[in-house]
């Protein structure tokens, strides 16, 4: 006896925009209604009619038979009188037509035979006692047409175009034989169903077409039919951003995060509900399947087996969340994003804005029904690759809750499977916490530093002003101003993404449970923008500190005098010396780049702690290759380690290298003593630094024996300090220029020719004198720092206002190394994390960012060493072609 699938409403409850059914079964139907599986409901069967038993349909009771009503223009169950008897009753007693069947009909005490016409899309059995669906060629009514064993009327509505058959294979045209046989048989059954079994195959079509409905095809034939009923396979545009951004889901305290999914055969048939695991064993052996807990990811990976696949075991899947935290359990669909979903030739999915994303509802397992050819043979195989659900959990005012759950989807093609290594399919589940707190705690975190750092800038650029002796506020302010604020805030953003990212790091690494998440893709894009601006920052003001050193005034200031016995000409050669050991010290730095890289590079790829950036939050090395690398952990782990290696340098340089072997910068103050020459700095009008390198025993053109008589006489304390004061050793001071040896310094540049001799003798003669306090309207006093000029590396504006003589401050610590490379180790480094987090952030690559930091880093240096020829030239206020030679000479 035939069966009979009645009408159905396709209405589905909705909760926050989510697709909400409930969790009942077939098994939960009685004998008198079948399991609808669009509204997974059970509903009562028609007069006359009992449930099947799979409960999936509906048949019609002993003694009736479906047959088509021209009155209510549905199939009823019509009485037949009494049950069918054998052939051997029937097969005499009358003839038939083709599509007719004979039954008994009894009119008072007799039984007469006759003849009843199969109801539509039904034909006659092998036996002709009783209708069955069309298989082959159905009996239709003149105003229908017989498409594969269905009666359809306005079958050539849908267009015989060659866009129905066509399928997007990795960016070429393949001409599909299934598409071609099925696309318009399936949308014309689902136009005259108008739901049911074949709207469900039309939407498999769609879904094997990467839901591409543009122009003519099964998903454009889809969704002009999916209008008359609720349940389609797309979510409307309106839906998506809702859906991500806003939509609820309250949870149990302790609820297993339990996924299912709904089943369908490839012609649409109902599979019922299984869990989410036989996506899984459908594709491979999976193994020990973990259960899904709220606060934990998961990372599973197995190898595809499809060379047993056929049509018959492909799967299409509807994700659902099984919600316990209602009386009643009921299944909450889940979103879905194909990375492969094509619209006007574009994999939307795959760009980052999610407002244009297209969210669905079904996917598949694989395909091999688009790839067989017309000799049933397969051209290619799509299969799942990767499955990653991903959701929030949040804490509200009295439950959890689930915020941005779908599930990421890809494909990928395959040949033949035979005589190669069987691909790999990923399955994770991310739990992404809420960052709405830390992100603002990060915007917070900026904000003040940044206030701060916007007050230092004040600072440093009234210290500048003063310093050089600016009488108003013109143009050169505004951009040292911009400069100090881009240096500070570049540090500030870079210190701020730094300690947020390693926090990160380091509870999301150490968690058992997951309390805290990796950032999403737009708090992830925020905190690259930071890096970007940091670097970009930092490049202005490293630019600018390079540009500021070469053009320091410099000057040697010779206090070696023509012996009194011997009417000899003082060498230069020591002044030669000198100043070739300050081009050294020009690009000397604490840490040493090229060891740096190295051991950069040995730490993270060599032992391999690069495996800590993976997005699992445990702390062992994964040894499987599915994970990806989380852009802030690897920006985290690539500060982290390049930062301790710096930090270890530097102080391995001063507690060991500077204290034991050579202090590059005592060296050179030595060596102006033991040539008996001084160097005076002018970096701004009215700041500079000053060498005292005047030998204590008055000359320093002599022999090895006399030179080493000297050092001997100082070991034993027999002879003067060092210092400028006597009784002192102190050889360094930065200078604040009174305004009158500064007015005398510009007649010395605007009356005297420089590259003479003479130029050099005059300077050179003022300069000793200034220092020997023998000029009587030029002095100076030696003063230390007060505690507050010292950490603000300033000077008390105020006193030196009403000074009347050029005050030399001691300086201990060097700090003429600021117009070195050495004094600005700090800059360079925070200069070298910066570009060394940019490359990595773009290309997800140590190798490359450390290799880059390499070349920037010799670029500068060599920018730095060749601009610097100018500076040596300057020393002796040569021009022309005596600058360049003296140069190369000092080179």
């Amino acid at each position: 006896m035939g069966t009979v699938q009645p009408s159905v409403s396709l209405r589905v409850a909705r909760v926050e925009s989510y697709d909400v059914i409930s969790s009942l079964s077939p098994k939960n139907c009685n004998d008198s209604s079948y399991f609808d599986s669009l509204s997974h409901k059970c509903k009562s069967c028609g007069i006359f009619q009992t449930a099947s038993r799979d409960r999936l349909s509906c048949k019609c009771d002993v003694g009736r038979y479906p047959g088509y009503s021209e009155k209510t223009k549905s199939i009823e169950c019509v009485s037949c009188v009494q049950s069918f008897q054998s052939d051997t009753c029937l097969k005499d007693n009358i003839n038939c037509e083709l599509y007719d069947i004979k039954v008994l009909q009894v009119i008072g005490n007799t039984t007469i035979a006759r003849c009843l016409r199969c109801p539509l899309w039904h034909q006659p059995d092998a036996s002709r006692l009783s209708c069955i669906p069309c298989s082959d060629k159905c009996h239709c009514p003149g105003d229908y047409e017989d498409v594969n064993g269905t009666c359809v009327k306005d079958y050539f509505s849908f267009p015989d175009t060659p866009s129905i058959f066509a399928h997007n294979l990795d960016g070429r045209t393949y001409t599909s034989n299934y598409l071609r046989e099925w696309v318009r048989p399936a949308a014309a059954k689902c136009k005259v169903e108008g739901g049911g079994k074949y709207c469900e195959h039309l939407a498999n079509i769609c879904v094997l077409t990467d839901y591409n409905y543009d122009s003519q095809s099964a998903c454009a034939f889809y969704r002009q039919l999916s209008t008359g009923f609720s349940h389609s396979i797309y979510y409307d545009d309106s839906q998506g951003d809702y859906l991500l951004n806003s939509a609820r889901i309250n949870i149990l305290k302790d609820q297993t995060m339990e996924f299912v999914v709904k089943q369908y055969g490839l012609d649409g048939t109902y599979q019922l509900i299984q869990p989410l695991r036989s996506v899984f064993t459908s594709l491979c052996c999976t193994g020990v399947w973990k259960q899904i807990q709220r606060n934990a990811n998961i990372y599973e990976s197995c190898s595809l087996h499809l060379k047993t696949a056929s049509i018959a075991d492909m799967r299409f899947y509807e994700l659902y969340f099984v919600d316990l935290a209602v009386n009643q359990s009921r299944l909450i669909n889940v979103p879905v994003r194909v990375l492969n979903f094509l619209r006007g030739g574009v994999q939307r999915n795959k760009e980052n804005d999610i407002s244009r994303w297209q969210l669905t509802k079904r996917f598949f397992n694989f395909d091999v029904a688009i790839g067989s050819n017309q000799d049933e043979n397969i051209d290619f195989i799509r299969y799942l690759s990767s499955f990653t659900i991903r959701f929030s959990v949040v804490q509200g005012e009295k439950s959890l809750g689930l915020r941005s759950l779908y599930a990421t989807i890809n494909y990928e093609t395959v040949g033949s499977l035979e005589n190669r290594k069987p691909p790999l399919v990923y399955f994770a589940v991310k739990n992404v916490v809420s960052m709405d707190e830390a992100m603002k705690s990060l915007e917070v975190a900026l904000s003040v530093l940044s206030s701060f750092g916007a007050l230092y800038a004040l600072i440093r650029i009234v210290v500048w002003y003063i310093r050089s002796d600016k009488a108003t506020i013109d143009l050169l302010t505004l951009i040292r101003l911009l400069i100090y604020g881009a240096d500070i805030l570049g540090n500030v953003i870079l210190t701020v993404v730094f300690f947020f990212t390693f926090y990160w790091f380091i509870t999301f690494r150490q968690q058992e449970e997951v309390t805290v998440s990796l950032p999403a893709a737009q708090e992830e894009q925020f905190i690259k923008d930071l890096v970007i601006s940091a670097f970009t920052l930092k490049a202005i003001s490293v630019l600018w500190m390079t540009g500021e050193q070469c053009t320091v005034d410099i000057f040697l200031i010779d206090w070696e005098s023509p012996k009194p016995t011997k009417a000899e000409v003082v060498s230069v050669w020591r002044m030669f010396f000198v100043a070739n050991e300050w081009n050294e010290l020009q690009v000397a730095r604490k840490s040493s780049t090229s060891l740096q890289v190295i051991l950069v590079l040995l730490a993270l790829k060599v032992f391999q702690f690069e495996r800590f950036a993976l997005e699992t939050p445990s702390t062992y090395f994964m040894t499987e290759t599915l994970l990806n690398y989380s852009t802030v952990l690897r920006l985290a782990l690539g500060l982290f380690t390049y930062l301790i290696i710096v930090l270890v340098q530097n102080v391995l340089n001063a507690a060991v290298f500077e204290r034991y072997f050579e202090n590059k910068v005592q060296r050179f103050t030595d060596v102006c003593t033991l040539s008996n020459i001084s160097v005076w700095v002018r970096v701004y009008p009215r700041y500079g630094f000053y060498v005292h390198g005047r030998s204590p025993h008055g000359f320093a053109d002599i022999d090895m024996p006399t030179m080493c008589q000297q050092l001997q006489r100082e070991e034993e304390n027999l002879c003067a300090q060092r210092g400028l004061v006597q009784g002192q050793d102190t050889q360094t001071f930065s200078i604040f220029f009174h305004h009158v040896l500064l007015d005398k310094w510009r007649k010395f540049q605007t009356s005297q020719p420089s590259g003479t001799n003479t130029t050099f003798n005059v300077r050179n003669q003022f300069l000793t004198s200034f220092l020997d306090h023998a000029i009587r309207d030029v002095d100076y006093e030696v003063r230390d720092r007060h505690f507050l000029e010292t950490i603000l590396d300033m000077e008390m504006w105020w006193n030196m206002t009403f000074n009347e003589r050029t005050v030399f401050y001691n300086d201990g610590r060097n700090c003429f190394d600021s117009v070195l490379f050495y004094g600005n180790e700090t800059t360079l480094v925070i200069f070298e994390l910066a570009l060394f987090a940019l490359v990595d952030i773009f290309c997800h690559c140590y190798l490359t960012a450390a290799v880059t930091v390499f070349i920037v880093y010799k670029a500068l240096q060599f920018l730095r060493r060749n601009k610097s020829s100018s500076e040596i030239s300057s020393l002796f206020w040569l021009s022309g072609r005596g600058k360049k030679m003296f140069s190369n000479v000092a080179l």
